[in-house]
């Protein structure tokens, strides 16, 4: 097992039928971006509004942490990027970091598409 850290790159794209307003609004949810991404430190870099927000981040991973929201017809494609060095985890992390926030990114879609009822598994 290395002892050096190794490179960690996370992309997903998810559609919601929602508009960027209203998918921003819902991860903004307090604690919310908290349980989807434990051992994860952020620090605001550049809040762009409905458009998303980039972080630094610290912690399990050091580098760079993005929710790009990017308006489409009928809705938004939610952008998620982690890039950085992992610190802690191995590979077993990353599969749980793309398994969190999948699936309560689905919880968000479910809710916002009329799928869900508010608070449904987050």
């Amino acid at each position: 097992m290395s002892l050096r850290p190794r490179t960690v790159d996370v992309v997903d794209e998810t559609f919601v039928r929602a508009r960027p307003a209203t998918v921003r609004a819902a991860l903004d949810e307090p604690g919310l971006l908290d349980r989807l991404w434990p051992g994860l430190q952020r620090e605001v870099l550049q809040d762009r509004g409905t458009k998303g927000v980039r972080w630094r981040a610290a912690g399990d991973v050091e580098g760079r942490l993005e929710i790009w929201l990017e308006e489409a017809s009928g809705g938004t494609i939610v952008h998620h990027f982690l890039h950085g060095r992992q610190r802690r985890g191995g590979r077993r992390w990353v599969q749980q970091h793309r398994r969190r926030w999948k699936g309560g990114l689905h919880v968000i879609k479910d809710h916002l598409e009329g799928r869900r009822p508010r608070g449904g598994g987050l």
